[in-house]
């Protein structure tokens, strides 16, 4: 096999690998809410918790129901070592492929934020959460990673998505600019695919906005 055809073959490998981790990402999103619902259950409405919910007791857990058998989901993983005992990030969940991803460094990551409409918490998806991807706080092996946001509040969330966007776009850093594109739309959830040409290449994040307002 030719070098070009090689790298091809990964790239396509790679693209399906990133996709079956976003489907497994929005199915979750769709089962939590349904769950929590039909239980009368509510989450709190904090960060962390959220997150270790999702992850401990749905992402971790559903992986056989959905063919993700492979996949390990890990929480608050350390990134970018950069000597003297010390990293420079700490990921909300680092997901690898067991046995297939080549290096140690070759894993995507989600990086998980609330959103409740406010201007607050918008700039905090952006200035705490792209921007540690656009700047390399935290890498980017495969060149995509993905954004959840956890909507708390009822809000137009296409509106909101607008405001992210603008808030980004009018960073003094070029690096953090790019457009969202629709992606997927259904149920409680909406993705948007954004790219951003940074220091290493372009860089693909994808946002997921999941309505969790009716269990918060």
């Amino acid at each position: 096999m030719s070098s070009m055809l090689k790298k091809n073959f990964l790239d396509a490998l790679h693209r399906a690998n990133f996709n079956k981790i976003i489907n497994y990402v929005l199915n979750i999103c769709e089962l939590v809410v349904e769950d929590y619902q039909q239980k009368k259950l509510k989450m709190p409405n904090d960060e962390n918790k959220i997150r270790s919910i999702v992850l401990e007791e749905y992402l971790t857990k559903q992986k056989k129901a959905y063919g993700m058998s492979n996949y390990r989901f890990e929480p608050e993983a350390l990134e970018n070592y950069v000597g003297e005992g010390k990293h420079i990030g700490r990921v909300d969940i680092r997901i690898l492929l067991k046995s297939a991803f080549e290096k140690e460094e070759a894993y995507y990551i989600i990086e998980c934020k609330r959103i409740d409409g406010t201007s607050e918490l918008n700039k905090q998806y952006v200035k705490g959460g792209v921007a540690r991807f656009v700047t390399q706080k935290y890498s980017s092996y495969y060149g995509r990673n993905l954004m959840l946001g956890f909507v708390v509040k009822r809000i137009d969330v296409s509106a909101n998505a607008q405001a992210i966007e603008k808030i980004q776009n009018v960073d003094s850093d070029e690096k953090m600019h790019g457009d969202f594109e629709l992606v997927t739309e259904g149920g409680i959830t909406k993705s948007y695919k954004c790219l951003y040409q940074i220091q290493s290449g372009e860089l693909e994040l994808r946002h997921i906005f999941s309505d969790y307002s009716s269990i918060i």
